[in-house]
Order: structure tokens, then sequence, then C-alpha cells
């Protein structure tokens, strides 16, 4: 007959062992759609409830199937959002995955089409490839540039800049020519740009991926490896800035270990509204 210390020895073993299970098996291929209203002043009336779906950190690779990429973006397609933003690394570091990474996202659809920039892990696996793949398949890459987004004759920018890690920022060319009364949008792989870029570019919301939200969370989510050089700050879901607002996605894929654990991967849904000005 077992012993209670060997009965709890051997539960806890097997607890330990189904979490293991669980965070390789299951929880990396359980997609969770992350749905935030996020409020921009200035917001025009004609882009009230005006929908951005982001999808960030792919990572296609030998861990991350062509199978899975295809799931995400019929999960996206069937969000039916306004438009959709893709804020890089699209594949691991391996140059073969990128184009087929990029052909199963390109067939992501929405009214103003679908807008790109370039992560770090991009820039390993072969910026220049990345990018052509990505305009064979008639998706812009706005590195360093923008997009005015035109609706009922009003207009808002989605802007992009280039990693903060692998890549060189222009924030000044990338918003070159936007008027200075419509909102700014940016695409940022590296969430930790909100804390580098010139504060004489105004920016009002950013949009930003690369910590994965740790792929390990503890109680009280806290991620013991972040990817940010702030910390916890940058893990994932809206922080508020003196200067601008910065979304984070935990993203899709995973790197290193194979895993996810309390933080399961993200397809966000952004609904824009105007902010509520204080009597």
């Amino acid at each position: 007959m077992l012993s209670r210390r060997q009965f709890l020895k051997g539960a806890a073993g097997v607890g330990v062992a189904g979490l293991i299970t669980d965070s390789i098996f299951y929880e990396p291929r359980h997609i969770i759609v992350e749905k935030r209203i996020i409020a921009l002043k200035g917001l025009p009336d004609a882009f009230e409830g005006f929908k951005i779906c982001q999808i960030t950190d792919v990572h296609h690779s030998l861990f991350i199937s062509l199978d899975f990429v295809r799931r995400v973006v019929e999960m996206a397609n069937g969000l039916k959002p306004d438009l959709m933003v893709l804020t890089g690394d699209y594949v691991d570091d391996s140059p073969k995955y990128i184009a087929p990474a990029v052909t199963a996202l390109s067939r992501l659809q929405s009214p103003y089409g679908v807008l790109a920039i370039l992560g770090n892990h991009d820039h390993m696996a072969g910026a220049e490839l990345t990018k052509e793949v990505l305009r064979k398949c008639s998706v812009p890459v706005i590195t360093n540039s923008h997009r005015l987004i035109e609706k009922a004759g009003k207009t808002i920018c989605v802007a992009g800049i280039d990693d903060l890690l692998e890549g060189t920022q222009d924030l000044k060319a990338a918003l070159e020519g936007v008027p200075v009364d419509i909102p700014r949008i940016l695409l940022s792989h590296n969430p930790d740009y909100a804390e580098a870029m010139p504060k004489d570019e105004r920016v009002d919301l950013v949009l930003a991926g690369h910590t994965h939200g740790g792929q390990i969370r503890l109680p009280f989510s806290i991620a013991p490896v972040t990817m940010s050089r702030y910390g916890q700050k940058y893990t994932g879901g809206l922080v508020k800035l003196a200067h601008a607002q910065v979304y984070v996605s935990r993203g899709i894929g995973v790197v290193g270990l194979p895993i996810r654990f309390n933080c399961p991967p993200e397809i966000a849904l952004i609904t824009l509204t105007k902010e509520k000005q204080q009597a």
C-alpha cells in the first residue's frame, strides 16, 4: 500500500507531466482572439468602430506548421476586420520557410487590405527575400513609410518602422507628409521602440509584438524571460505612456523552447473609438 508521501510524490509527478504535456502539445495551438477597444484622440466619426486585426510573430518553423499558419489566417478572416496588419517575425531563422509562410498569410482578406513590417527574425532569415515575397504576394511593406487610410472622406495614418534590434529606424521618414491633425498608428515589431522613438513626431498608438508574452507566465502573470529591456512592462496588452499608447500582442509562434505556459497564442482584434473629451 502506498504511503501518503509516496502518493503525493506520485501525484506531483503526474501533475508536472501534465503541465509539460499541456505546455508543449495544447497551449501553443490554442489560439485566443484578444478583443480590445482603444480610444484615439481626434478619431474621425467615419472611423468609429474601425477594426484592425493584428497578427505577429508567426515563426513558421519545424515547430509551427504551415497548417497552423493557415488556421490563423482562417480565424483572422472570420473576424471580418476592416484592416489586417502584420508586425513581423514570419519565420524563425531559416530562409526556406519564408515563401510558404508569407504565401499563407497573403490570403488574409479585409476591405482595406494587409500592411506589413519586418521583425528581427525576418532580418536574420533574409530581409530582402522576405520583402520580395511579401510584395510578390501583393502585401505592401511599410518599413519607414506609411499608408493613408481613407473612409467617407476622412483619413487616418498607418505607418511602419524597421526593427529596433536588426534594422534602421527612421520615424521622420515614416511620417513624412502625414497631416498633423489625423490619428497616427505605428507598426513596430519591438515594443521597446516606443521608449526610443523621437518625441517630436507624434504617434497615437503603437502596435507591437516580439515579446511573445514571455511564452511562460508564472502566477500573477510574471514572465521569467521578457525579451524586453523594460522587464514586465511590455509582455502583453495595452500600455499607456505619456506620449503614446502601446498594444503588445503575445503573437502566434514560439522561439527557443517550443512551449507556452499560461500564455496562449493571440490574434488581436482592435476596435478604434474616439477618445471622450473631459468636461
